[in-house]
């Protein structure tokens, strides 16, 4: 070996040991330092050189990039997940994967996700959590903290496997489902359960296993979206520790302890929903020295400004990105109004379905009323009086009313003869069955509360399209669309045929 190999050597292996974003060009051995991003121009990649204090673009493939540190900025970015709505909201989670990659961008010694989250939509975490995965160029560390949850369950577990190394805060747990804060019903349990720890999140549990380095620890990753797995720890002849589910474990397994008994879905279905005696117990529930002692979780720390030290960077400037705060806010706003405006389309409905109660009795009591001829012989020009509502309904009660030889008075309503009749006079009096209200009146107003349910249907929609995630899990926007396609042709059907639900329609006439 001569002195050049040698000084090679020497140069090569000082920088693999230097704590920076090491940049060697594979054929002139041209050294650089900084840190690259996932931004690229005309095919190449954006990168920081530390030296020249600029971005520049390189291509990619003549580069060995080592990611060790020394060319990235003095500086640590917090992103915090703290708020429950964060993570049911596509908005949101979509802003907060934006936000994750630009500060991945940006350049620092870490990026720190600070999570304390009872959970969420699997598909909005799981495009967060891909985001993680796919930032190989930075550093990312989640920091599970024990906040006003208590640090981090079901689906929302997947952003802290995904990250490059989890830390967790003395206080906090990783689990199936968080510890309730607070008197909750069974009503507000059960919802709690739907709209954080649904059990449709059992279809992420083999995503969630592959975010798993240890083969040991898929299951405990399975059990963490997914209610029904039981997980025990076993030891074998060898003292070889495992977790496997109770029905499979091997004779020749001796049970250590029980990390989750598993909860059946359907038994709580049938029940008429979960019930916190169902659930709290018996799922997978890991504190914080649990978790590290099993592998889960990577070490214990009490803050960002202790994990720094731990990475070996505590002069790092903390940097706090808010951008998803505006977003949540939005969102908030947004579920609120979604949730007046259900509230108004039930209203809607509901009066809706009384008028066309109303509108049955009203036309069945026409079919069916009576009328009653009363005869008696009076002094002549006495005046004959008839029920009082609009002339046209004369054709709805089938019978004639008035007399060809009898004058109307209009604003009366009463009829006087016109002649009196040789000796004594006549007068018949009638009586009918009258309707509350009138068919006609009733299907106007019918018209438009179904107008207004439309609007409301419509403008509904078009907010929960905007904003998915703000309706109720059980609620999906076909449903408000269906609804409103049914409101729209019975509309159809009062505006071309007003013909009630208990009446055959009249066939249309051929056309020519």
């Amino acid at each position: 070996m001569n002195i050049k190999t040698i000084a090679i050597a020497l140069v090569l292996s000082c920088i693999c040991a230097a704590p920076a974003d090491t940049f060697r060009h594979k054929e002139t051995g041209e050294v650089f330092y900084g840190f690259r991003t996932n931004r690229r121009a005309g095919g190449k990649i954006q990168v920081y050189h530390a030296e020249e204090k600029k971005m520049m673009t390189i291509e990619e493939y003549q580069y060995d990039i080592t990611l060790d540190g020394n060319g990235r900025r003095d500086t640590v970015i917090r992103i915090p997940i703290r708020q429950a709505e964060a993570l049911i909201s596509k908005v949101v989670t979509d802003n907060l994967a934006e936000t994750i990659v630009n500060a991945a961008n940006a350049g620092p010694q870490f990026v720190v996700i600070d999570i304390d989250s009872p959970g969420g939509r699997g598909e909005y975490i799981r495009t967060v959590a891909t985001t993680i995965e796919q930032i190989t160029y930075c550093p990312i560390v989640a920091f599970i903290a024990g906040g006003e949850y208590g640090g981090v369950y079901s689906a929302a577990a997947l952003i802290a496997l995904a990250c490059d190394e989890i830390y967790i805060a003395p206080n906090a747990s990783i689990g199936t489902v968080g510890p309730m804060t607070g008197a909750l019903t069974e009503d507000q349990f059960s919802s709690f359960i739907n709209l954080y720890c649904s059990d449709t999140l059992a279809a992420y549990a083999g995503y969630a296993m592959t975010l798993v380095k240890d083969e040991r620890l898929r299951l405990i990753a399975r059990a963490l979206v997914d209610k029904s797995v039981s997980v025990i720890e076993v030891k074998d002849i060898d003292n070889k520790l495992a977790y496997v589910e109770r029905q499979n474990r091997q004779p020749t397994q001796t049970i250590i302890r029980t990390l989750a008994e598993g909860v059946v879905a359907s038994s709580s279905a049938e029940q008429g929903g979960p019930k916190p005696a169902d659930i709290m117990g018996r799922v997978l529930l890991l504190p914080a020295e649990e978790a590290v002692r099993i592998g889960l979780v990577d070490k214990i720390a009490s803050s960002i400004e202790e994990i720094a030290r731990e990475r070996g960077v505590p002069d790092a400037r903390l940097i706090q990105m808010g951008e998803i705060e505006t977003t949540i806010r939005r969102f908030e706003a947004a579920r609120r109004t979604l949730g007046q405006a259900l509230a108004t389309i039930e209203q809607l409905e509901a009066y809706a379905e009384r008028l066309q109660d109303q509108i049955v009795r009203v036309e069945e009591q026409i079919r069916t009323g009576t009328v009653t001829r009363e005869v008696s012989r009076v002094q002549p020009l006495t005046r004959r009086r008839r029920i009082d509502f609009p002339r046209r309904y004369d054709e709805f009660y089938g019978i004639d009313f008035g007399d060809t030889t009898i004058g109307r008075n209009i604003t009366t309503r009463t009829t006087r003869p016109q002649r009196a009749r040789r000796g004594t006079a006549k007068t018949e009096r009638i009586i009918a069955d009258q309707p509350a209200a009138s068919p006609d009146v009733l299907r106007n107003e019918l018209a438009t509360v179904l107008r207004n349910l439309i609007a409301e249907y419509r403008r509904t929609i078009t907010l929960a399209r905007r904003w998915p995630g703000a309706l109720p899990a059980d609620l999906p926007v076909q449903t408000l669309e269906s609804n409103m396609a049914s409101a729209a042709a019975l509309l159809d059907q009062l505006m071309r045929f007003p013909v009630l639900p208990t009446q055959q329609p009249a066939a249309e006439p051929p056309r020519r």
